[in-house]
């Protein structure tokens, strides 16, 4: 079975070294590593090429994530596709069990891991939050909820991912999630390796930065990719469950970055589902508190979000 990695890389020429490493270093090694490079404006298209084979850089304009993947696997030519972002890590075994995983399941077409999230300073790694994915017997009501694993974490038949369509482009963010439901949809089988065998890179103020996109493009998937799955009355009433898990989620997100929004998002995931989630109560409090402390209008801004959401 071969493999094809596919790593979609803007101005990544400072951690790209690292992520090629550790594809090249699998025990399973893969057939050939595409740098789809996205329009950089650094140097990352000759740290890439300075690798040799099996790495094989291919430059063209920036046009985003989604869209290099889409391109990396139509010029790839394994069999099956790894995708790896340019700044996550593999554990070393990562590619051998997930095809032993494969092989237990021959009616499979992708499976995904678990994902042990880090942060470097200097050249210390440090691992923090370690994150489960379901079981595939799990995987249908965890993907109704939201994306259960990412992209660096999935190996995917090429064949499938062809005839799917790919990523979809409109996305910028959580266009995984779109394309993880609609081949559920489509009836393929998935198979999983529970250990946490990506290292996911956090990085502090990027994710903060785009969490009400996030936001926007999680709501719309729902609408389309789930709720039409979904009896019509016990579906409104899960989507306001999920919207409000969301938004609670995007509300601290925009907390940690400082974006005053946060109150109004939070404010709005709890009007939305008051009875779950207790918690969110006293994260409120505490955000009304200290947004008070410094003098702004809090509850201008907590209404003016719910009522145009």
């Amino acid at each position: 079975m071969s493999i094809s990695v596919v790593i979609p890389a803007y101005n990544a020429s400072r951690l790209l070294p690292a992520t090629l490493e550790s594809a090249l270093n699998q025990t399973l090694k893969p057939e050939e590593i595409l740098v789809i490079d996205d329009g950089s404006t650094d140097n990352t298209a000759e740290v890439a090429a300075a690798f040799g084979p099996p790495v094989r850089v291919i430059r063209r304009p920036n046009a985003r994530q989604a869209a290099s993947r889409n391109f990396g696997v139509a010029e790839a030519t394994g069999e099956w596709i790894a995708f790896l972002d340019a700044d996550d890590l593999w554990e070393q075994d990562k590619l051998e069990e997930q095809m032993l995983a494969l092989e237990e399941r021959p009616d499979a077409s992708l499976c995904y891991t678990a994902r042990q999230c880090f942060e470097q300073d200097g050249d210390e790694l440090r691992k923090t939050i370690l994150i489960p994915v379901p079981p595939v017997e799990e995987v249908r009501e965890a993907l109704y909820r939201n994306t259960a694993f990412l992209p660096s974490s999935v190996v995917v038949r090429r064949s499938t991912f062809l005839s799917s369509g790919g990523f979809d482009t409109r996305y910028t963010i959580v266009e995984d999630w779109d394309l993880w439901l609609r081949l559920l949809h489509s009836g393929i089988s998935f198979a999983t390796c529970e250990e946490p065998l990506l290292l996911y890179r956090m990085h502090s103020g990027g994710v903060s930065r785009r969490a009400d996109v996030a936001l926007r493009e999680a709501l719309e998937i729902y609408r389309t990719q789930v709720l039409p799955h979904l009896p019509p009355i016990s579906g409104w009433l899960r989507y306001n469950r999920v919207r409000s898990e969301h938004e609670a989620v995007a509300s601290m997100v925009l907390r940690e970055g400082g974006y005053p929004s946060h109150i109004g998002v939070m404010a709005a995931s709890i009007l939305r589902d008051p009875f779950h989630y207790a918690h969110r109560y006293k994260v409120l409090a505490h955000m009304v508190y200290n947004r008070f402390l410094v003098g702004d209008s809090a509850l201008r801004r907590l209404m003016a979000y719910f009522w145009r959401a």
